[in-house]
């Protein structure tokens, strides 16, 4: 009787998505907010944006630590209010790293609301694997000095391979062995690993996506909706 919460990814195939959306913005010692420039593009920070350039070029080997069951994957698909590709947008709910809106009403300090949103992530992913991937990927961005990602706007799906390629668009593993396979294919990655760590959680993944190969999508949503 009565009504039962589900945090899997889908309850059923053709269900909205359901994620945990990882939200960063980060302060300097003295605590003053440094992600906000409002001279640069999207009020993003040259430092801040060197941290997401970091994630998205480890994103796809990152998958599977975010996203962490078979089903995770018929969400992360475009036009789901999800992330399909490695893009960064202002307040578009399909990138994978989404600038949040802030208010100014009322004389309030957008620098101290402006935060970034990571949004290929659900509940199956353990939250200390994806919040050390996101925070590793960061820093390498951090360490390598990386440029501000560009400020994509429009439909990915729509652009040619050249115009993706371009804005260093990549899709995102379809599958859970493909974003497997991501992750062992990105040295820097596993790097922030034990060995033992890397191959036990790539060893369970792959028998669980072996024990559900038999069955169709909706039975998988199914199954998940009952354990998560």
């Amino acid at each position: 009787a009565g009504w039962r919460a589900s945090f899997a990814p889908k309850t059923a195939p053709t269900a909205v998505g359901n994620g945990v959306h990882i939200h960063f913005s980060f302060v300097d010692e003295a605590g003053k907010p440094v992600t906000y420039d409002p001279t640069q593009p999207g009020g993003l920070s040259a430092k801040a944006g060197a941290f997401c350039a970091g994630v998205l070029r480890h994103l796809p080997g990152m998958t599977a630590m975010t996203a962490s069951s078979v089903s995770s994957f018929y969400r992360l698909k475009p036009h789901s209010w999800s992330s399909s590709y490695t893009w960064l947008a202002d307040r578009d709910r399909e990138a994978s790293l989404r600038i949040c809106p802030t208010v100014t009403i009322g004389g309030r300090d957008p620098a101290r609301q402006y935060n970034i949103e990571y949004r290929a992530a659900d509940a199956t992913g353990n939250p200390y694997l994806s919040l050390a991937a996101i925070i590793r990927a960061g820093l390498e961005g951090l360490k390598a000095g990386l440029p501000s990602p560009p400020l994509v706007t429009g439909d990915p799906t729509l652009m040619s391979e050249a115009e993706r390629a371009s804005l260093g668009l990549v899709r995102l593993p379809e599958t859970l062995p493909v974003a497997l396979d991501a992750l062992l294919a990105d040295g820097i990655v596993t790097g922030w690993f034990a060995p033992v760590f890397i191959e036990t959680f790539v060893g369970l993944k792959r028998h669980e996506s072996e024990r559900l190969a038999g069955l169709d999508p909706a039975s998988i949503c199914d199954l998940y909706r009952t354990l998560y």
